[in-house]
């Protein structure tokens, strides 16, 4: 029987095309990776893996037993879940994977209490992972910001994140303040690309600001803020963020087409773990205590501009 940890690297360089992207995911070195799948391809007496100029690719023999070993990690994961699941200690690890802006914004600033209270438990704050998918046990924890399609997760809405247009002082005292009746006539905008130009906020500017002149494109929401910050054109912020940021001034209302979910995903295997269970509540309460900041509430836009 072929070591399972053989078996996991085999798994992750299929799913990733590459040995650096699967010791990432792992959390191991490359060097580590090619010689477990080189002990694999050694004890079952074949090749899996062909290196190719794109990548990492499968061979025949690769691809034939790939559907075999995802259905013992499956197998192999729901065991570790339950028996997780079970656990009642205050204790050890926990992994949430959320976007850098909330975990900078919100999360980070706000977890000290928690610490306090449950010294046991180290929590990881995942932020550049991507959508990290729970049932694997990438993470045990989730927020996010729209509901979950797996319907085997565990979802609960415990707030709503405002967005609204802002523009530095800078830039407003040069450019004058923007109307959105007239499609932001005359002003500039700091745009989407990459990833980002598939949010809701790059097509709301594409429908609402059809007048403006694109100033820049960003790919991350910290590079849109420091490019407001900047004077570089009117941008389309979190609440959150643009309601703090220095320098930042709130030019329209709310747009209430942006608003967030925010929503607390878990497995429902690990529901009853005492130490999951922990930190689930403190951030329904953090998140629930904060809902006039999320919300944007207490600033209003200028009058007359809709």
């Amino acid at each position: 029987m072929p070591d399972w940890n053989d078996l996991r690297c085999f798994l992750a360089v299929a799913r990733e095309g590459s040995l650096a992207a699967a010791a990432r995911v792992l959390e191991v070195d490359a060097t580590t990776v090619g010689r477990r799948l080189a002990a694999l391809e050694g004890e079952l007496d074949t090749k899996l893996v062909e290196r190719t100029p794109s990548g990492l690719v499968l061979t025949d023999a690769g691809r034939g037993i790939r559907p075999a070993l995802e259905q013992m990690e499956a197998s192999a994961l729901a065991v570790e879940r339950r028996a997780s699941g079970e656990d009642a200690r205050l204790e050890g690890q926990v992994r949430i994977t959320l976007t850098e802006a909330f975990a900078v914004d919100m999360v980070l600033p706000r977890f000290a209490p928690f610490r306090e209270r449950y010294p046991g438990i180290e929590v990881r704050f995942l932020t550049d992972y991507g959508s990290l998918d729970l049932t694997r046990r990438e993470a045990e924890v989730a927020i996010r910001l729209t509901r979950p399609q797996d319907a085997s997760l565990v979802a609960r809405k415990v707030g709503e994140i405002a967005v609204a247009p802002y523009a530095s002082e800078d830039y407003l005292a040069r450019r004058g303040l923007p109307d959105l009746t007239r499609g932001l006539a005359g002003q500039d905008v700091i745009g989407y690309t990459d990833a980002a130009a598939r949010w809701p906020e790059a097509r709301w500017l594409a429908e609402h600001a059809s007048g403006a002149r694109l100033a820049i494109r960003c790919n991350s929401l910290l590079s849109v803020v420091a490019a407001a910050g900047a004077g570089l054109g009117v941008a389309v912020l979190p609440c959150l963020r643009g309601d703090r940021e220095p320098g930042l001034r709130r030019v329209a209302p709310r747009v209430d087409a942006l608003r967030r979910d925010i929503w607390l995903v878990v497995h429902p295997d690990l529901q009853n773990n005492a130490r999951v269970r922990a930190v689930l509540q403190f951030l329904t309460e953090l998140i629930q205590r904060e809902r006039p900041l999320l919300a944007g509430e207490g600033h209003s836009a200028p009058s007359g501009r809709r």
